[in-house]
């Protein structure tokens, strides 16, 4: 029997570490011309991945702008920050969940 909570977990870790180098990407290109800031869905990643196995490939789309910068760059380093502290708990979140699910088979398992 697959562990799906198991599996859940594994791809919440995927979702935001791949969000993270996104996120990270736009703001490294902040200054870059032309650069139009991208994210994922981390929601739609969750629940595209709900009825697949092992799926690793994610929809990267471009950001809605608040304002085009006049080299046509949509980075906003501020909302971006923002988007990377908001991912960073959904990615330590899961850490503690996975650490947490262990720590509870270990317990079941030293109990018998």
């Amino acid at each position: 029997m697959p562990d799906k909570i198991g599996k859940v977990l594994e791809h919440m870790l995927d979702v935001a570490a791949f969000r993270n180098r996104v996120l990270t990407s736009n703001i490294a290109n902040a200054d870059t011309p032309g650069y139009k800031a991208k994210d994922i869905s981390f929601q739609k990643e969750m629940e595209k991945a709900a009825g697949t196995e092992g799926n690793k490939s994610f929809d990267i789309y471009e950001s809605a702008a608040t304002v085009t910068n006049r080299d046509g760059n949509t980075v906003n380093v501020d909302i971006e920050m923002a988007k990377v502290a908001e991912n960073t708990l959904i990615y330590d979140t899961a850490v503690q969940l996975i650490s947490m699910k262990q720590r509870m088979k270990k317990s079941i398992l030293t109990a018998q």
